[in-house]
């Protein structure tokens, strides 16, 4: 099981997403966890409502700051284009996936970057196997 740490600078969106969808879709292949390098209060309500139209309702998700996981050791730590802003991990592979921050976008736009990330995790972390 892989073991993964998404960032990006809130953990409001792009982060929040990929930590659910990769525990409650791939669960089985990866473990995932989130977090920001200047975490916002709360997370963005269009990203929990993004989840719910694929059927992942999450309670009481908060974010939370890299600081929390600078002594875990993780497989990937995968950044959401958060730049020099996003720590580093000399234990693990980094991968960058540069993906827009969502936050003023509609719905439909904001539900595209949501299944851009899902496929991204389907095939840069699993390569294709889900």
């Amino acid at each position: 099981m892989l073991n993964v740490l998404f960032v990006c600078v809130e953990n409001a969106c792009r982060s929040q997403l990929a930590e659910q969808i990769s525990n409650r879709i791939y669960g089985n292949k990866i473990f995932a966890q989130s977090a920001g390098s200047q975490p916002a209060k709360t997370v963005n309500p269009k990203a929990i409502d993004s989840l719910k139209r694929i059927g992942i309702v999450v309670d009481e998700i908060q974010p939370k700051n890299v600081t929390n996981f600078s002594n875990e050791r993780f497989d990937y730590v995968v950044t959401m284009g958060c730049g020099d802003e996003c720590p580093y991990f000399p234990s693990a592979k980094t991968l960058d996936w540069n993906i827009p921050d969502p936050k003023h976008m509609n719905d439909d736009d904001f539900d595209d970057i949501r299944d851009l990330i899902k496929m991204k995790i389907n095939t840069e972390l699993l390569n294709g196997e889900i």
